[in-house]
């Protein structure tokens, strides 16, 4: 709302100041035409001074009347855009309302959310307090099952003592009955020559005994079968009930994973209810800070309305007294009117000249501009050139040394061996001392035109500095030198060139009879010596068609001699160029100034400009992460509820 309410002040203040500018500029004008009409019916009548005055007071009252009508329209205007601001607060407030309707809705869903939490809750600790009480009944039936178990034990612990100690008294009264029994036989065995004697019903009595005994220990046998068979069926139900036990254990830790499982999700939604809650107060906040912004909205709204009516009051007294000032302004000076538009006029005239040659100037100065961005453009260029050569010099001379090292082994070599042939050491002496004196004057050539090299590319680079005249001198100079070098360097070349032909042609025969050693050595130096004449023949074709094509360097030289050196047509035309660009830089000095600070000027604006769109389009940006982050919520909070 702040941001609403200070640009609204400042158009009306803005309003008001232009209005009044206008007035009186438009008054001024309106009086220059009267004044000119004037002193017109003033050379074409010699009317009388009233008939006069009131053709001025007639045509000032037209102007004031027109001027009213142009105030009226502007106050039309005026309201029209006060109109349009109303109908934008009436819509902020409409959206301030839905925002509120939103918030309500919000603090509605948060109210559902927390009794839906609640029943939840209670929900959650029914279902704890079932689980629970399943829990006791199984602990306690647990515990029921172990003291049975335990009680199961403990009899078949006390019962198997008891059967043994049975079975040993059963024993004991066997052995003893069967010693009665041996006593009543022998007592019978005694006593049945007695009942010979005596007759026979003892004996079917002793019969009868006999077969009790009998029954008696087939019992004790079943008895026994059927103990054994007790046993087997409560090892069985023990092992039911460890079964039963284990799954009991697994129910348990799958129960309490729920749980807590369950107590992870009742700790999000105590946090989700705690954020909503603090969304709340930041709603809340937001909600207390709009009603603060209307109120201070409608105080600047009635101070508007009353600068406004005060500017009116305003500007009507102060027409008034400037058509009373004009109007003493003008029979004051009626006689200095004429010489005053003349002096205008001549001044306007001046001053369209003068914008003219400025118009000229800039023409000018932009042109030139242009021309010293490309001939700066082209200095850039020639220079990356001649870096790029000073590059190649540099690896060509790189290379050409390992060579240098490459040929001194291979002729280290060819002195060992020579001394180890004493017959031909006196005619190699001559080839080895040759080919080294080459070599070594190709390493003082090559040491001497890289100096030169870099020397002429530090020239090139300070040539801005020096005047015309001295680098067309040194260039002069530097050209004949370089020139004289390279004859007294081919003079050189070609007479080692045919010193290595006879040498070789000579010792031909003689090495191709004597070693195989020697032959490999005059082989080497032939073909250094031809691969030395085709590369400078190779390097003089490719400097002839770089003096005919551009002065740009090439991308690759043969590894000779005759490379290092530039041609006269390409350091003539980079020194060319050199100089045209100091001359336009000394010529250009105070233009360029010119031009930096107009760039200066236009490039702070433009900085200004994407400041402020930066701005805005970084608060569109937080907007909308603001409203997609309320939608994302409330989209959140709606799926919630349906699940």
């Amino acid at each position: 709302m702040e941001v609403v309410q200070s640009p609204s002040l400042e158009v009306f203040k803005n309003c008001g100041d232009v209005a009044l500018r206008d007035v009186v500029n438009k008054t001024f004008s309106n009086m220059e035409k009267g004044s000119e009409v004037f002193q017109e019916q003033a050379l074409t009548k010699a009317s009388s001074c009233e008939a006069e005055l009131q053709d001025l007071v007639h045509q000032v009252d037209i102007i004031v009347n027109s001027k009213k009508v142009e105030w009226e329209r502007k106050m039309k205007a005026l309201e029209a855009q006060m109109d349009i601001q109303h109908q934008e607060l009436a819509s902020t407030q409409s959206k301030l309302d839905q925002k509120s309707q939103e918030v309500e809705l919000l603090c509605q869903q948060l109210e559902n959310l927390q009794k839906t939490n609640c029943e939840m809750a209670q929900n959650y600790k029914t279902q704890l307090c079932a689980l629970k009480s399943q829990f006791s009944k199984l602990t306690h039936s647990y515990e029921k099952l172990l003291k049975q178990k335990n009680h199961h034990s403990r009899e078949k612990c006390k019962e198997s003592p008891e059967t043994s100690f049975e079975l040993s008294n059963l024993n004991k009264k066997l052995e003893k009955q069967t010693q009665c029994y041996q006593f009543q036989i022998n007592s019978k065995k005694q006593n049945q020559e007695e009942i010979v004697k005596y007759g026979q019903p003892e004996r079917e009595n002793d019969g009868l005994i006999v077969e009790k005994l009998r029954a008696a220990v087939s019992e004790m046998t079943v008895s026994r079968n059927r103990l054994e068979e007790e046993n087997l069926k409560l090892r069985e139900d023990l092992k039911m009930f460890q079964n039963q036990c284990q799954n009991m254990e697994a129910s348990f830790s799958e129960m309490r994973n729920e749980l807590q499982s369950r107590d992870a999700l009742w700790r999000k939604i105590q946090l989700e209810c705690q954020q909503l809650r603090a969304e709340l107060l930041k709603v809340r906040e937001n909600k207390d800070k709009q009603k603060t912004h209307r109120s201070s909205f409608v105080q600047l709204t009635e101070q508007s309305e009353n600068k406004n009516a005060d500017l009116q009051a305003q500007s009507q007294e102060s027409q008034q007294e400037v058509l009373s000032k004009i109007r003493n302004h003008l029979y004051q000076k009626e006689p200095s009117h004429c010489s005053e538009q003349e002096r205008i006029r001549t001044e306007i005239s001046d001053l369209t000249e003068e914008l003219h040659q400025k118009e000229i100037t800039i023409a000018t100065i932009m042109e030139k501009a242009s021309l010293l961005e490309r001939r700066l453009k082209t200095e850039l260029q020639i220079k990356d050139k001649l870096l790029a050569k000073q590059q190649l010099l540099n690896f060509r001379y790189k290379v050409i040394k390992s060579e240098n090292t490459h040929l001194k082994e291979i002729m280290e070599n060819q002195k060992y061996k020579s001394c180890m042939s004493i017959d031909l050491s006196n005619k190699k002496h001559g080839d080895f001392t040759a080919s080294i004196h080459k070599l070594e004057h190709e390493n003082a050539r090559l040491q001497n035109s890289l100096v030169k090299g870099q020397n002429r590319t530090e020239t090139l680079m300070l040539g801005g500095m020096d005047k015309h005249g001295e680098k067309e001198h040194s260039y002069q100079t530097h050209s004949k030198m370089q020139e004289k070098e390279e004859r007294t360097f081919q003079n050189e070349d070609e007479r080692h060139m045919k010193l290595q032909q006879t040498a070789i042609f000579t010792a031909s025969g003689y090495h191709r009879n004597c070693s195989p050693t020697s032959h490999g050595q005059g082989d080497i130096i032939g073909s250094k010596s031809d691969r030395a004449l085709s590369y400078h023949k190779l390097d003089r074709g490719r400097q002839m068609e770089l003096d005919d094509k551009s002065p740009s360097p090439p991308t690759e030289y043969p590894l000779c001699f005759g490379g290092l050196f530039p041609e006269k047509g390409r350091t003539g035309t980079l020194l060319s160029h050199a100089y045209d660009a100091e001359e336009s830089k000394l010529s250009s000095s105070p233009e360029t100034s010119f031009l930096a600070t107009t760039e200066k000027f236009l490039q702070e604006e433009e900085k200004h400009t994407k400041e402020f769109e930066e701005r805005l389009n970084s608060h569109l940006e937080e907007l909308q992460r603001l409203s997609e982050n309320t939608l994302k919520k409330y989209t959140g909070l709606q799926q919630s509820k349906h699940t």
